[in-house]
């Protein structure tokens, strides 16, 4: 799989390109690098590593594999590099050290290789959805009072590792009552009171990939306020679900769902963009947002989050994320809903 796609990266690359970021080497070779240059060019691909490396790679990587130093010795005129990752003083560095290569800016270099998952990624990320689904549930489960969210936090590691995660895919967000109106809050001491609302923001690595959902549950009498905003939330992804087909520009999704918040008068309750592109980061392209740089549009193969969210401050928040795969005709979810409600003790 590394091979064919360093093949794709030769055919499709008009000029060399310079691949350091270690998440974008473990997609090109298969190999865990801290550090390391991928060179590619029509007609060879080279990876550079130091001693730490060398012999390793040299038995695995699907490549050419030579001593770090020895990158002084490529010839090429033009060289583009991923400018989100190498760092003003590292090009800087690279004009002393290759002065005769003109070193070409282009951010997020990779992205238009990554966005198209393939089948066996596609595996992967649903394997990762239905661990995390089962580590929130887990936890909702253990809702009492007086149980912090950094209990819960722990509880679910502890249950994504047992059950064959390799790591958490973030820091879980677990927020009780009032907490859930910061759509990053990091989970503290907060004990669990009566009716109180609690939001799980979670995800599982299962080879390699991550998954990533939130859902929303009630301990004992939920507040008719935050089921509202819930319900809202709702339609809104409904919605968001039901445009995604191949050929629909991203920001279409996040526009609709402005729509409905602006309808119901909680737009100013909504603070992030819908999703993003998930895989071996968390994080990924796309960003699903309406304003600019979402001009894209969704292609068969992408996988990537719907996750509307209301935050109403001084009151609480609800937010329900979905990963979901781009088919031929529209989507699927990677993993079905679960419920939604808890009976506290």
């Amino acid at each position: 799989m590394a091979k064919s796609r360093l093949q794709r990266l030769q055919i499709e690359s008009d000029i060399s390109l310079l691949i350091e970021k270690p998440i974008d080497l473990l997609y090109f070779t298969g190999l865990h690098l801290s550090r390391g240059r991928l060179f590619v060019e029509k007609e060879r691909v080279r990876l550079f590593v130091d001693g730490r490396y060398f012999h390793w790679a040299a038995d695995r990587a699907p490549c050419e594999v030579l001593e770090w130093d020895a990158f002084l010795k490529v010839d090429a005129k033009k060289v583009q590099f991923d400018s989100t990752y190498l760092s003003y003083d590292g090009f800087v560095h690279y004009q002393k050290l290759c002065p005769g290569i003109e070193w070409i800016p282009e951010p997020h270099l990779t992205s238009p290789f990554r966005k198209i998952k393939e089948a066996k990624e596609i595996h992967a990320l649903r394997k990762a959805a239905r661990l995390t689904l089962l580590g929130i549930e887990h936890v909702a489960q253990m809702l009492k009072v007086g149980v912090t969210e950094k209990e819960l936090v722990l509880e679910f590691e502890l249950f994504i590792l047992k059950h064959g995660a390799e790591k958490l895919s973030f820091e879980p967000i677990i927020a009780f009552g009032k907490n859930s109106a910061f759509p990053h809050h990091r989970s503290g001491y907060t004990p669990l009171s009566e009716n109180a609302v609690v939001l799980i923001d979670a995800g599982a690595v299962v080879d390699e990939y991550a998954g990533d959902l939130t859902r929303v549950y009630y301990f004992q009498k939920p507040d008719p306020n935050i089921v509202r905003l819930e319900k809202i939330v709702e339609e809104a992804q409904a919605k968001a679900l039901s445009l995604i087909r191949p050929g629909i520009l991203l920001k279409e999704l996040d526009r609709a769902v402005r729509e409905i918040f602006s309808r119901e008068n909680v737009k100013q309750f909504y603070m992030h963009s819908l999703g993003h592109g998930i895989g071996l980061e968390v994080h990924e392209f796309p960003l699903i947002r309406e304003t600019a740089g979402s001009e894209g549009k969704i292609e068969e193969g992408m996988v990537f989050t719907i996750e509307p969210g209301l935050y109403e401050p001084g009151r609480g928040g609800v937010r329900l994320e979905e990963m979901v795969e781009v088919t031929e005709t529209g989507s699927r979810l990677l993993v079905e809903r679960g419920v939604d409600t808890v009976q506290g003790m």
